[in-house]
Parts: structure tokens; C-alpha cells; sequence
């Protein structure tokens, strides 16, 4: 169960990715489409100018017939021919003499380029010359999808390997910073970040919160008789019997040594009187494999709203080292009349 705090690492890279992604598929194609409009419109213009200067050798200055004077000024064609180059639409311009529109009418959005038409030196018209972006914008919509589809992919097989790994070498450390290896139980440095958020959830609903402390009567006895590796295994068997005799909203930490602490959430005084008396009945008859019975000494404290961490562990432990003087396999309340059990 991690307890960390922020964003990890795995998921602060999975973030970086997909908006390293999102940007290629959005600024790849933008920039693509900028710079085929550039292109088309240099070749656009270099297109009009060439158009342009054709019609002036070709047809304005050899073929005068074209052209309908007035009064010594250009008012329009007379055919909708220009040597072969068609004309869709002529519009009479008032400062501009003719404007000749060349080749079919371009889909919106389009480019356009305009181009003087001279006749001795005299404007005599403009020549607009224009193309449909739309082509292009399809072809940046379509690599826009591409890059969406491809970036996915690297990024769905990032998230699925490389990023699998680093979030099982995360999981595996915090499991580490987080539990005891010999027990697998929880330790104590994250009991604190636990007894603030049962405690905010306890005020909240007015509940009530326990803490039971316990350790092993003589355990550096079986150390001393029995070797490490069967003390090792005394707290491995006491871990896994109480784990499973709390109830799964309770947390069993390793304290410390042979010391354990139960978080009893929605535990009042009264059950928690309950649950220590089962904890010391429970181990004092189970077989350990020793000549010898295996009990513990507890010590229980009610935690009243507001109180910290430290004065209800150090209520509990008080409670516990007053069963250890009182002969052990026992438990005590802290702070009031104790309630002996004999073992």
C-alpha cells in the first residue's frame, strides 16, 4: 500500500510523452502546411509575373483588335480569348482598365496573386492568378492523423515497457521504504503519514482511534537459546498470525525489535479491550515450534480528537511496560486502572 506523496516519476514521464506527442501531431502539421503555402505562393507569383508579361508581348501589344478603346483607354476585351489562354470572367475597373481572372475558380480557402498589365508602358489591367489551399490542408489534416496514430503507438509501447519497468522499480523501492523485509509489515516511518489521515477521517465522522502496542515476553531468550534465525522466524509466524486476526481497515506495523503496533480504526476503548485481550489469547496458545510458549505484553490507548501521534504511542507504551512489570502475558489501558488478564 503506497503512502507517497506527488506524482511519480513513471507518471511524470508518461505526461512529458504524451504532450511531446500532442505538440508533434498539432506543430508538424501547422508547420507543413506553412511551408507548402510558402512554396505555392512564390510559384504563384512567379507563375502570374510569367502570365502576365505573355499576355503583354502576345496580345496586348500585337493583337490592338482585342481591345476596346475609349477615348485612348482600355474598357474590356472584345473576345473571351486570349490567344488560346481562356478567360473566365472579364471585370471592367474603373482605375484598372480590365482585371482577367485565368483558369477555373478556386476552392475556398485559396491564394491569390495579382499582376499588372501594361501596354506601352500604360496599366491598362490586372491579372489575378489564385489556387485552392484546400489540397493542402487535407494533406496536413491526414499527416496530422498520421502522427496521431503513430505517436500513439510509440507511446502506448513506451508506456507499456520501459515505463512498465521503471513503475514495478518504483513500486519495488517504495514497497522497501515503506515495509519491513523480514516481516513484509508495514515499518514505522510510514505510520505517521497514517495515524494524520485516520485521525482527519475519525474527527470528520466522529469516530474513534486506537493504538495498541505489544512485544515478545523474553524474546532475547530464544535469540539466546534457540539462534537469530529461529527468532527471525518466531516474528515472521507472530506477524503473519496477527495480520490475519485484525480486521483489514487496521494496520499492523513493525515497530521495531520484537515490538508490533496495531492503528485500530473505528475502535473504540471498548473493542479495543476485546481485540488485545483475542491478540494475547490468540498467541500465547498457538505452537511456535519451541519447548518453550511464546507470549506477548500489550498496551492500549484510546486516542482522543486532536491528539497526536507521539502521546498516544507513548500512552500505549507506558501501558505495555506496566503489564511487563506486572509479571508479563497481560495487557494494560493507558492512563487509568489497569485491566490485568493472566496468562
Amino acid at each position: 500500500m503506497p503512502f507517497g506523496v506527488g506524482r511519480s516519476l513513471a507518471d511524470l514521464l508518461r505526461l512529458v510523452v504524451l504532450v511531446v506527442v500532442a505538440l508533434v501531431a498539432l506543430v508538424v502539421p501547422v508547420l507543413h502546411f506553412d511551408i507548402q503555402r510558402r512554396y505555392l505562393d512564390g510559384n504563384l507569383t512567379t507563375l502570374s509575373l510569367l502570365t502576365a508579361e505573355q499576355l503583354m508581348r502576345q496580345v496586348i501589344a500585337r493583337n490592338p483588335e482585342l481591345w476596346d478603346y475609349e477615348e485612348g483607354r482600355v474598357t474590356g476585351l472584345l473576345r473571351d480569348e486570349l490567344c488560346g489562354v481562356r478567360v473566365r470572367q472579364v471585370i471592367h475597373a474603373e482605375a484598372k482598365g480590365v482585371v482577367a481572372e485565368v483558369g477555373e475558380p478556386p476552392l475556398s480557402p485559396a491564394l491569390g496573386h495579382r499582376a499588372p498589365l501594361l501596354d506601352a508602358g500604360r496599366v491598362v489591367g490586372v491579372l489575378e492568378t489564385s489556387a485552392s489551399l484546400r489540397p493542402l490542408l487535407v494533406d496536413s489534416l491526414l499527416l496530422a492523423l498520421l502522427l496521431s496514430v503513430v505517436g500513439a503507438i510509440l507511446a502506448a509501447l513506451f508506456c507499456r515497457y520501459p515505463l512498465a519497468r521503471l513503475r514495478r522499480a518504483e513500486h519495488d523501492i517504495r514497497y522497501l521504504a515503506e515495509h519491513d523485509p523480514l516481516t513484509g509489515l508495514l515499518n514505522r516511518h510510514v505510520v505517521e503519514a497514517l495515524f494524520e489521515r485516520e485521525s482527519a477521517r475519525a474527527r470528520r465522522h466522529r469516530l474513534r482511534l486506537s493504538i495498541i502496542i505489544f512485544d515478545i515476553d523474553h524474546f532475547k531468550r530464544v535469540n539466546d537459546q534457540h539462534g537469530h534465525d529461529c527468532g527471525d522466524r518466531v516474528l515472521r509466524q507472530l506477524a503473519g498470525l496477527v495480520s490475519r486476526h485484525v480486521r483489514a481497515s487496521d494496520y499492523l506495523v513493525r515497530w521495531g525489535g520484537e515490538e508490533f503496533l496495531v492503528l485500530s480504526t473505528h475502535t473504540d476503548l471498548a473493542m479495543a479491550r476485546a481485540l488485545v485481550e483475542k491478540l494475547r489469547r490468540l498467541v500465547a496458545s498457538h505452537d511456535f515450534g519451541l519447548p518453550q510458549s511464546v507470549t506477548i505484553s500489550l498496551g492500549v490507548c484510546a486516542c482522543s480528537p486532536g491528539d497526536g501521534l507521539e502521546r498516544c504511542v507513548s500512552c500505549a507504551d507506558a501501558a505495555m511496560y506496566r503489564a511487563k512489570r506486572a509479571g508479563r502475558n497481560r495487557w494494560f489501558e493507558g492512563e487509568g486502572e489497569d485491566s490485568t488478564t493472566e496468562g
